[in-house]
């Protein structure tokens, strides 16, 4: 309380000495001309001592509460952009996690498509080269047909030529007498 009884009769003091310069401002003029600069500097000072003093009075309570209000504004809404942070924060980790993750699955995904790719491509070679193996075994087979093929038409045409040949010496070389010998065999060959 001294302090407050200090204050309020300073004011009051600065209220007297402001009322006097104010009520007797010809006394300054009067005096000496060169005073006036001094009596406005002095005008200054009073008043915002004034203005001062009146804030303390009547100002001070709500000045007090609004910067209380303030605070406590600015205090929550500290935590809330706190709490916002720690969520975003969060959603960042969760989200690096994920995206380790996918980089992980794609590895995983890559390193099996390639494993696949590589299984196909021995599917394929190796399909390559069963159909290669049936291919030349199939070759062989009609390479086997052609020759036999060959063989057998070059023996009907030697066989052809050996007939003609034959027909050709046979009348000269063959008597009635063979020929009676070779029907007689050949009969004999189908009564047995």
């Amino acid at each position: 309380m001294r302090l407050t009884e200090r204050a309020g009769a300073l004011c009051v003091t600065i209220l007297f000495a402001g009322l006097f310069m104010v009520a007797l401002p010809e006394a300054a003029q009067a005096a000496d001309p060169q005073w006036r600069p001094t009596y406005d500097l002095a005008m200054r000072w009073v008043n915002f001592i004034i203005l001062v003093a009146v804030i303390v009075k009547y100002a001070k309570e709500p000045i007090k509460d609004f910067l209380k209000l303030q605070k406590s504004d600015i205090t929550s809404e500290i935590g809330e952009l706190e709490t916002e942070k720690a969520r975003i924060i969060s959603q960042i980790k969760a989200v690096k996690k994920k995206g380790a993750e996918s980089r992980t699955h794609f590895k995983e995904l890559k390193d099996r498509l390639i494993a696949q790719g590589e299984t196909r491509k021995q599917q394929i070679v190796e399909q390559a080269r069963q159909q290669s193996k049936i291919m030349l075994e199939e070759t062989r087979r009609k390479m086997e047909n052609r020759i036999t093929q060959a063989r057998a038409g070059l023996k009907l045409e030697l066989l052809d030529m050996a007939i003609d040949q034959a027909m050709a010496k046979l009348p000269d070389i063959m008597t009635a007498k063979d020929a009676q010998h070779l029907l007689d065999d050949y009969m004999s060959g189908l009564h047995d």
